[in-house]
C-alpha cells in the first residue's frame, strides 16, 4: 500500500496482473470472449471446470457461541468480578456466610445473558434464513441475448451487461461503454 500511496509511478501489471493493461483485442483473444457471448454450452462447461461464482462464507455460529459472547459482555464481567470479591468477603472472611449478595448478582447476570442470547440468536438466525430467500441475479449475453441468470453461474468469458444500480457480479474488466449518455445535472442548475 505504501507504493500505491507514494509519488512514484504505480505498477499496475505487480497490482493488478497483466490483464490489466491488455488490450480490449488481447483480452477478448486470451479468453475467447464474443461479442455475442457464451453458448449455453460453454457457460455449463466452464462452470462445471472453473466452479461458481461463490464466495465461500463463513460457517454459521453454533448456539454456544452466541450464548457464551452473550455470558462474558462488560456488564456481565463487572458483575461476575462483583461475586468474586463477595465469595471473599461475605463467604470466606465472616463467621457466619451470607448468599444473598450472590444470589442476586447470579439471578442478574443470568437473566441478562439469556435475554440478550436468545436475541442475538433468534435475530442472526431470521438473518440468516432471509439471506436464503434473496436471489442476486445480472444480465449477460449468452447464445447472443440477452439472459438474466444467478451470479452464481457468471463465468469466465461471460459478456456481462452493467446498468446504472447494478451489482457488480464478479471480478470484472470494464471493455467498452456503450449508450453512455453525458449532460447537465439538474442538481447543478
Amino acid at each position: 500500500m505504501s507504493s500505491v500511496n507514494s509519488k512514484d509511478e504505480v505498477n499496475i501489471n505487480k497490482l493488478y496482473g497483466t490483464d490489466a493493461t491488455l488490450s480490449k483485442e488481447e483480452l477478448l483473444q486470451k479468453y475467447s470472449v464474443h461479442e455475442c457471448g457464451l453458448s449455453s454450452s460453454e457457460a455449463e462447461m466452464k462452470i462445471r471446470n472453473l466452479g461458481s461464482n461463490i464466495i465461500k462464507q463463513a460457517k454459521s455460529k453454533k448456539w454456544y457461541n452466541y450464548f457464551l459472547e452473550s455470558l462474558f459482555t462488560p456488564f456481565n464481567s463487572i458483575l461476575l468480578g462483583i461475586v468474586c470479591i463477595l465469595i471473599y468477603t461475605d463467604i470466606y472472611l465472616p463467621e457466619a456466610p451470607s448468599y444473598a449478595n450472590i444470589i442476586v448478582i447470579a439471578i442478574l447476570v443470568t437473566a441478562s445473558t439469556l435475554l440478550d442470547f436468545f436475541e442475538e440468536y433468534r435475530s442472526n438466525k431470521a438473518a440468516e434464513k432471509l439471506k436464503e430467500f434473496v436471489a442476486t441475479t445480472t444480465t449477460v449475453i449468452r447464445d447472443g441475448q440477452e439472459v438474466q441468470i444467478p451470479m452464481a453461474n457468471i463465468t469466465i468469458g461471460d459478456t456481462v451487461l452493467l446498468s446504472a444500480g447494478s451489482m457488480i457480479p464478479a471480478d470484472l474488466r470494464i471493455i467498452e461503454a456503450k449508450d453512455l449518455y453525458v449532460g447537465e445535472s439538474s442538481l447543478t442548475r
